[in-house]
């Protein structure tokens, strides 16, 4: 039986035997994501896949998006997160935040169904951080690793003037004004994801011991453009994702 060092580590805390788990890792290896949330994710022999499902709208339409509601458990979040971690910390001498990992969750679902890109193929985003006080953009994120996400949030670009993003990303705290703003934009951003809570979560170093179990709740909007179809697709593999970091890792 394939299993990696972290499942087994959390097998052990939670009393669960591997034997039981089906591994969604390559050749049938249990990762992390299989013993924190075993039903988001399936076996596939010779690779790592998830179901398709889909996820319908929590509230009714506004202002032409589709409206999704979610949380996810930060301990969880932080435990299956810490290989991807290790690995930025080797690389970028720090570890990412669970935002950076939110982020690349966020981009990489939304390009789970590409119909609504132009015809360049460009996935940009601007993330609003810091209460709303500064942004950051990443342009053609879907070409970028979470390494390559995590170094550019550490060293922000802000936008320019014409600056169009197709998502927008805000952390807590961000305004209401200013997501109001963000989503009635002249060129709108088919879609949004916005953090909610009143305590600063997501700046938390990924793989941290010790998180205070918390949910993370947020809000994700997605155009009525496309087709309901598609958007609840991306619902549900935002969640997925959010649970499974060997897809994090992968570009395509």
């Amino acid at each position: 039986m394939l299993i990696s060092p972290l499942a087994k580590k959390l097998c052990t805390a939670k009393g669960i035997d591997p034997a039981t788990l089906r591994g969604s890792g390559p050749r049938g290896r249990i990762m992390a994501a299989d013993v924190v949330e075993p039903s988001l994710a399936r076996q596939k022999r010779g690779g790592t896949t998830m179901a398709d499902f889909s996820t319908p709208p929590t509230r009714p339409e506004k202002d032409g998006y589709y409206v999704y509601d979610g949380a996810v458990n930060m301990q969880a979040l932080a435990d299956i997160s810490l290989p991807i971690a290790v690995q930025c910390e080797k690389l970028l001498e720090n570890r990412y935040s669970l935002f950076d990992y939110i982020v690349r969750a966020v981009v990489k679902a939304c390009c789970t169904c590409p119909s609504w890109q132009d015809a360049g193929g460009k996935t940009d985003v601007l993330l609003f951080e810091n209460e709303g006080r500064s942004q950051c953009c990443i342009s053609d994120a879907a070409k970028k690793t979470i390494f390559r996400i995590a170094r550019e949030t550490a060293n922000p670009i802000p936008p320019v003037a014409d600056f169009s993003p197709h998502i927008i990303i805000c952390d807590t705290h961000t305004s209401r004004e200013q997501v109001a703003a963000a989503l009635k934009a002249d060129k709108r951003p088919g879609f949004a994801l916005v953090v909610r809570g009143n305590s600063s979560k997501v700046g938390i170093r990924a793989g941290r011991d010790h998180i205070e179990k918390v949910e993370l709740a947020y809000t994700f909007y997605a155009a009525t453009t496309i087709s309901p179809t598609e958007a609840n697709l991306i619902a549900a593999h935002l969640q997925a994702l959010l649970y499974n970091p060997v897809r994090l890792l992968l570009l395509n």
